[in-house]
Order: structure tokens, then sequence, then C-alpha cells
């Protein structure tokens, strides 16, 4: 029976945590990492009154949280030496760890990737496999070095992309993938059973971290590209074009193919109920703008009483 430590937040984490205690292995201690609280007073009060679901597990399991700040700590060095773990995960997590850090379990210090490495390294893989058009992506357990995603791969899975998936929807899928595949790996690392793959560099890919610039759609782009952008950003940031000095967020989109060439990318071509089709750099294949927002607007309605009846067809959106 190994005993593991897991450090992480989010489903995937969440997914991670599930996996370990549905086999016979024992889980000694989690650590959540706290992106977004600010401070520890803001860390406390959310934990008390609205805790994630993370912490509800590890409340519920009676699991030991290790409450360092960071990883990179005496503080965490300290609690992982008292806990003596065999192996500790880590899925999704905000530090570059260090050497003597990774040094620390008897048996290994395993990171969980979603994707299928060497490709799309980098914080938010999730956006760059669908801003690339992939079809399939997956998870990858590997050692950790001191490098980003580099250390010798464990395990793989691969995970399916459809053509209507988003970054939300790809991030359930890999977080499902990893809680199977967690029993996988801790059995056959109990066994002996793993040889290390180094991975190909000639074949490495690293995205970084997604901007606000990022989000700006330029209809000039093919329609492949656009849609892309929407889907792969979702729910992270939402794209947005401009119309006068309004900004429209557009939360999804469909490629639809046009009979006849359209005119300048950025105009729009019909207008409905269900959302705008708009021209892109393909003369003959639009995009067709769905869930749309107008920034300031306290409300979808609103927003949909301003677009009936301050756009319509004919007119073009600027590239920013």
């Amino acid at each position: 029976m190994l005993k593991i430590v897991v450090l992480g937040y989010g489903e995937l984490a969440q997914s991670i945590v599930l996996g370990i205690l549905q086999t016979k292995h024992k889980l000694i201690g989690v650590m959540r990492w706290k992106k977004d609280y600010p401070n520890r007073l803001t860390a406390f009060i959310r934990d008390v009154f609205v805790p994630d679901t993370l912490l509800s597990m590890i409340r519920a399991n009676n699991i030991k949280e290790i409450k360092t700040v960071k990883a990179n700590s005496i503080q965490f060095m300290k609690e992982i030496k008292k806990l003596k773990p065999d192996v500790i995960i880590v899925a999704s997590w905000g530090e570059i760890l260090k050497k003597e850090i990774i040094d620390l379990p008897k048996v290994a210090f395993i990171n969980c990737h979603p994707s299928l490495l060497p490709r799309h390294r980098g914080s938010n893989p999730y956006v760059s496999v669908l801003r690339q058009g992939e079809t399939k992506t997956g998870i990858t357990f590997h050692l950790m070095n001191e490098k980003i995603d580099a250390g010798d791969i464990l395990i793989q899975e691969e995970v399916v992309i459809l053509p209507d998936d988003t970054g939300e929807t790809l991030k359930k899928k890999c977080a499902f993938k990893a809680k199977e595949a967690v029993k996988i790996l801790l059995e056959r690392l109990e066994r002996g059973e793993l040889i290390p793959i180094k991975q190909k560099e000639s074949e490495a890919s690293y995205f970084p971290v997604i901007t606000p610039q990022n989000a700006v759609i330029n209809w000039h782009e093919s329609a492949d590209y656009i849609h892309n952008q929407i889907r792969g950003l979702y729910p992270w940031l939402k794209c947005y074009t401009l119309y006068e000095n309004n900004f429209l967020f557009i939360n999804s989109s469909k490629i639809i193919e046009l009979e006849e060439r359209a005119g300048m990318p950025g105009t729009i071509l019909e207008k409905t109920r269900k959302g705008l089709l708009i021209s892109t750099g393909d003369p003959q294949r639009a995009i067709f703008a769905q869930n749309i927002e107008v920034y300031g607007f306290l409300s979808k309605i609103w927003s949909k009483d301003f677009i009936e009846k301050n756009i319509e067809p004919g007119m073009c959106f600027k590239n920013i």
C-alpha cells in the first residue's frame, strides 16, 4: 500500500483525490493551491462560509490538509518529512518546484498534465489544444523535474475532442480520465511495472499563459481559427468584438458554410433570435455567434434588446 500526498486545485485535483480514495492506497495529505485567495484572511473566510469542492472532500474523508502557503518552503518540507509519503502527485499547481522538494517522497514526485506530452506544455493546455484545432488530447502522468512539464512519462491516456467541445467541457473530460488513470498508475507503480520514457524534445510545444489580448476577435482570420478561439478560451476569457463603442462578448459559435461568397470580413450577414451570422476571412464560411453579451449591461435580456434595436445585417464589426 502506497502513502500519497496530493497538491492541486480545481476539477483535476478533485478527480485524482476521488480516484485515490477508490483504491487500497492511503491518501495521507492534501495541499490546496489557493490561487484566487489574495490573503490568508480571505482564504479563512471563504473556507468557513463557501468551502470549495476539494476542501469538502478533504473534510468528508478525514484527510489531513497541509496548510503551508507554498510548496517551495521550509514549512512544507517539514510537513512532508513528518508524513513520509511514498508518492506526491501534483494536479494543477502554480509553482515551479525546486529539486529539494521534488526529492522528498520515497518513490516518486509525479505531475498530472492534461495533454499528451511533449505536446502542449504550459499552464492551460485545454486552451491551446482547442486553438490549434486538435482532434484528440489526453492526460499524462510524468515524473517531475525542475523544467516545466518535461519529466519522463509514466502513463498516458487519450481523450477525444468533439467539434462542439469547449475549454470547459474538455477540462471535465480530462478530469474524468485522470480519475481512472491514477488507479492504474498506483497499481503499476506499486508492482514496479512502470518504465519511465523520456520525452522527445523535438516534438515538444509550449504555450504561454493566456492574456486578455488573446480574446480579441480578428474577423480577417479563418472561420476555423475564430471558432477555435471562442470555444478554446471559454470559460476563462470571453472573446469579444467591437461595434461602434460597444464591446460584444461572444460565448459560443458555429461554423456555417455559405452558398455564395460573403463580403468584407466582420460583416453581419444575418440576424436571428439565436444569434448573428458574421463573415470571416474565408469567403464562403461564416461564424454564427451565439450567447452574445454587451459589455456594461446587467443581464442577457438587456443585451438581446440592445442587439435587436441597434444591430442589423449589412453592418460591420471593427477589428480592434
